[in-house]
C-alpha cells in the first residue's frame, strides 16, 4: 500500500475480507449532469489512470433517458471500441437508486464508484484502489479543497452532526470516489440511502474502512451550484443521515423508538386527565366549557396510538426474523 493511502485514524484497520483472485474491476458512474463532451474526455482520462496492472476494466454508466448529449456522447464511445455498458433509466429516482441498478450488473469482485463531474485528479484514481490491498472500502478525501467560510462551516456541522449520530465520520463524505470489494455492497446495498453514507454504513456492519487523499479535479460540486445549493444539498444529508440513524438502531427494536415517543406522551396525558377528574369529583370544578379535558384525553390516546405502531412492527420484526441478518462473520475456523 503505497505512502498515499493513509487511513483516518477512527476508520482505519486490516480488511475484514479475504482477497480474490479476481482482477476485474467494476467501474460504476452515475451520469448527473447532461454534458457529453465532459463525460467521454473524462471518460478516457479515467481509463488511461486505470489501465495497466493487470486489471480488467468494465465500465458501467447509469443515466436518465433525458440526458441526451451524454448518451450521445457514450454511444459514439462503444462506437469507437470502448468497453462500456450504458444503463438508461425511465426514471431517475437519485443517485442511489441508479447505483443500486448497476451493482445488479456489475461482474468484477472489485467496484470503483466514480463522479461524473472532475471533482478529483483522475490520475489519484489508483490510489483508492491500491488501498483495497488491505481494507474493505476505501474512499477519496480531496486535499486542499477550496471553499468558502460560509461551505467550510457548513461541512464542519455536517461532520459534527455525522460523527454525533454514528460515532464516527469520514474527512469528505461529499467526494464521490469509493472503491470496495463486492462482499460490502452485496451487506449495505439494501439500504436506500445515497451513496454519501456507504462508508459509514460498511463500518456499522463492521468492516474496515481507509481514507486516501488525493488531489481535487477542480469541479464545482455536481447538483449545488449556487450560494444556497451546498446548504439545500447538506439539509437534505442531514435528514437521510437522521433516517439512517433510526434505521439502524431501531430495525430490530421498534418498540424502544416509538415506546420512547409514546410513553411519555400517555403518562402526561394520563396525569392532565387524572387531575381533572379529581378536581371534578372532589372539588365540584366544572369541565364542560374547558378544553383541557379534551386535551388531556387526546394525549392518552396519542400514546396508545404511538406504543401500538411499536408493538405492531415487533411482530412484523418477530416474523420476519428468519430473513434478517444482523449480524457479519469475520471469519470460520
Amino acid at each position: 500500500m503505497g505512502p498515499a493511502a493513509e487511513a483516518a485514524p477512527q476508520l482505519a484497520a486490516t480488511s475484514l475480507l479475504e482477497p480474490t483472485a479476481d482482477a476485474t474491476v467494476s467501474v460504476i458512474i452515475a451520469v448527473l449532469r447532461d454534458e457529453g463532451p465532459a463525460i467521454a474526455a473524462l471518460h478516457r482520462a479515467y481509463r488511461e489512470a486505470l489501465s495497466g496492472e493487470s486489471r480488467r476494466l468494465e465500465f458501467i454508466y447509469v443515466l436518465d433517458w433525458r440526458a441526451s448529449g451524454a448518451l450521445a456522447a457514450l454511444r459514439a464511445l462503444k462506437g469507437e471500441g470502448e468497453a462500456l455498458e450504458l444503463i438508461v433509466l425511465s426514471r431517475w429516482d437519485g443517485e442511489g437508486a441508479a447505483l443500486r441498478s448497476a451493482f445488479q450488473r456489475a461482474r468484477g469482485a472489485t467496484v470503483l464508484i466514480l463522479p461524473s463531474g472532475r471533482q478529483v485528479d483522475p490520475a489519484d484514481v489508483p490510489k483508492v484502489l491500491d488501498g483495497l490491498a488491505e481494507h474493505d472500502m476505501v474512499v477519496a478525501k480531496r486535499a486542499k479543497l477550496r471553499a468558502s467560510w460560509f461551505d467550510a462551516a457548513q461541512a464542519r456541522l455536517f461532520l459534527w452532526l455525522i460523527r454525533a449520530l454514528f460515532g464516527r465520520t469520514i474527512a469528505d463524505p461529499v467526494c464521490r470516489v469509493r472503491a470496495c470489494r463486492r462482499q460490502v455492497l452485496d451487506e449495505i446495498a439494501g439500504y436506500s440511502v445515497q451513496q454519501h453514507f456507504m462508508p459509514l454504513l460498511a463500518a456499522v456492519r463492521g468492516f474496515r474502512i481507509a481514507e486516501v487523499e488525493v488531489r481535487e479535479g477542480g469541479a464545482i460540486e455536481d447538483g449545488t451550484r449556487g450560494f444556497g445549493g451546498l446548504l439545500l444539498s447538506r439539509l437534505r444529508l442531514a435528514l437521510e443521515a437522521g433516517s439512517l440513524f433510526v434505521v439502524l438502531k431501531f430495525i430490530h427494536k421498534p418498540l424502544r423508538f416509538f415506546g420512547t415517543a409514546g410513553l411519555p406522551i400517555l403518562l402526561i396525558g394520563l396525569v392532565y386527565t387524572g387531575f381533572l377528574g379529581f378536581s371534578r369529583v372532589f372539588f365540584g370544578t366544572p369541565l364542560a366549557d374547558r378544553p383541557a379535558l379534551i386535551l388531556g384525553v387526546l394525549l392518552v390516546v396519542l400514546g396508545i396510538q404511538v406504543i401500538a405502531l411499536g408493538l405492531i412492527g415487533e411482530i412484523i420484526i418477530f416474523a420476519a426474523g428468519k430473513r434478517i441478518k444482523d449480524y457479519t462473520i469475520e471469519k470460520i475456523l
